[in-house]
């Protein structure tokens, strides 16, 4: 088990203090660097100057980003999910009908 290290921050001018396994430090500093060019991306194009606002935008921007991903069998991240989450609704629902078949 990795060791728990401070990592501080810096975004919109606010300074935080992020806990994380001491392994996972230069992810969540290239994830701090991912969404700081968000946030500058954002600002640039100077419709959004609401500090909160530009965090939730740009939060969305990355995980819709994220969705996109393209995932085995060139299916979107958010396809793949869709198709996990249907495929464990199953499972469950197959599981449920067996319990149920057993105890009548």
């Amino acid at each position: 088990m990795s060791e728990i290290v401070q990592v501080d921050v810096s975004l919109l001018g606010r300074h935080f203090t992020i806990g994380t396994a001491s392994d996972e430090r230069d992810t969540l500093l290239e994830a701090v660097r991912l969404l700081e060019e968000k946030i500058e991306a954002i600002r640039g194009q100077g419709k959004i100057v609401d500090a909160d606002k530009i965090a939730i935008m740009a939060a969305l921007n990355i995980a819709h980003d994220l969705l996109k991903t393209k995932v085995g069998e060139g299916l979107e991240m958010a396809a793949f999910q869709r198709r996990i989450r249907s495929m464990s609704e199953a499972a469950d629902a197959a599981l449920q009908e067996s319990q149920q078949s057993l105890f009548e």
